[in-house]
C-alpha cells in the first residue's frame, strides 16, 4: 500500500471492483487519492457470495485512515455489474454475489453513507469532473478492460437509464458474427477466449495476445485487429444514436494504444462519416478513473439521499 499522510483530512473509502483486480483508496473531496491499494480479485469459480475480498480491502483502508488521523465520511464502491438507481446490484455477470454490498460494507462505517454504483458510471463521473470529459457538454465514456461497457454524460450528469442499464454496449451484436456479442468479441476476456479458441493455446489475458501479436503471431494479429474493428463500428453506431461531443476511452486496455486502438480508430473513421465526427480521447485518469469516480459518487451524493443510504 502506498500512502501520503494527511492527518485531519476528510476522506471517502473508495473501491473499484474489477473482473481481475480489486482497487481501493482513501480519496479527498477534490478527487485526490491520499492512499491506494490493489489486490487480485480472488473468487471461487467466479463466485464471491459475501464479497470477502472487497470487504477485506475496505476494512484495511479504514484502518489506514485511522492511522493517518483522517475522518471517513463514507464509502463509495463501483462494481462491474448492472446497478439500479438506488444502488443495488441487479446482475451476476462477473461476480457471483449473494448479498448486496451496501449491507456488507455498512458495518465498517456506522452511521455513514455507503454509495454503490456501476464501475463504468464511476469512470464516466471521474472523467467528467477531473479528466478528459471536463468542460464538455456531453461525451460517451467507454471502459475497455476485462469487460466492455459504456456510459453517457450530458451536462455533467451520468445517464443511468430507468433500470440502471442504459446503453449496455457490451451486449450489442457484432456485424457479421452470430456469436459472441461485442463484449465477448472485443473485451479483454473476449480477446483471450477467441485467441484460445482459434489456436488451442490458453493465454492469461488480452495482454498476452498483444505480446504475441507484437512478436509476429498472425492469429493474435487477426484477433486484435478484428476486435478493434468491431469496437470502432459500434462506436460509430453509438455516435449516430447519441451525438456526443466526444468519446472518452478508458479501462486497462482502452488506454494502452497499439494495434487494437489503431484498428478501432480506423473502423470508427470509416463508419462515422458525417462531418465533424466526435473525437476519440483517452481517459486522462487512465485505469484510476473508476476508483476516483467511486469516491466522487459518494462525495456528491445529496445530503437528503445520503440519509436513505445510511445503515446504523
Amino acid at each position: 500500500m502506498s500512502a501520503a499522510s494527511d492527518a485531519g483530512a476528510r476522506v471517502v473509502v473508495a473501491l473499484d471492483v474489477g473482473g481481475t483486480t480489486l482497487s481501493g483508496g482513501l480519496v479527498a473531496e477534490d478527487g485526490a487519492v491520499l492512499c491506494a491499494a490493489e489486490r487480485p480479485a480472488v473468487r471461487d469459480g467466479g463466485r464471491d457470495p459475501r464479497l470477502h475480498g472487497t470487504v477485506a480491502l475496505a476494512r484495511e483502508l479504514s484502518v489506514r485512515a485511522q492511522d493517518m488521523g483522517a475522518e471517513i465520511v463514507g464509502i463509495g464502491a463501483g462494481f462491474p455489474e448492472y446497478v439500479s438507481q438506488v444502488g443495488t446490484l441487479t446482475s451476476r455477470d462477473v461476480i457471483g454475489w449473494d448479498e448486496q454490498p451496501a449491507g456488507l460494507l455498512a458495518p465498517l462505517v456506522p452511521g455513514r453513507p455507503v454509495v454503490v454504483e456501476s464501475d463504468v458510471r464511476c469512470g464516466a463521473l471521474a472523467e467528467a469532473r477531473t479528466g478528459s470529459g471536463r468542460g464538455l457538454g456531453s461525451f460517451l465514456y467507454v471502459s475497455l478492460g476485462t469487460g466492455l461497457s459504456a456510459a453517457f454524460v450530458q451536462d455533467g450528469r451520468v445517464w443511468a437509464g430507468q433500470r440502471g442499464e442504459a446503453l449496455g454496449l457490451g451486449t450489442w451484436p457484432v456485424h457479421g458474427v452470430l456469436s459472441p456479442d461485442l463484449e465477448g468479441y472485443a473485451s479483454g476476456s473476449g480477446i483471450a477466449a477467441r485467441y484460445s479458441a482459434v489456436t488451442g493455446s490458453a493465454v492469461a489475458g488480452a495482454r498476452a495476445v498483444v505480446a504475441r501479436a507484437e512478436a509476429g503471431d498472425a492469429a493474435a494479429f487477426d484477433v486484435l485487429s478484428t476486435a478493434g474493428g468491431a469496437l470502432g463500428t459500434a462506436l460509430a453506431w453509438a455516435v449516430a444514436l447519441l451525438d456526443p461531443a466526444a468519446i472518452v476511452l478508458g479501462g486497462g486496455l482502452g488506454t494502452v494504444g497499439g494495434l487494437l486502438d489503431e484498428s478501432m480508430r480506423t473502423a470508427y473513421a470509416a463508419h462515422a462519416r458525417r462531418r465533424g465526427r466526435p473525437p476519440v480521447r483517452r481517459a486522462e485518469l487512465g485505469a484510476r478513473s473508476g476508483l476516483v469516480g467511486a469516491a466522487l459518487a459518494a462525495w456528491e451524493h445529496p445530503a437528503d439521499a445520503r440519509e436513505s443510504h445510511r445503515v446504523a
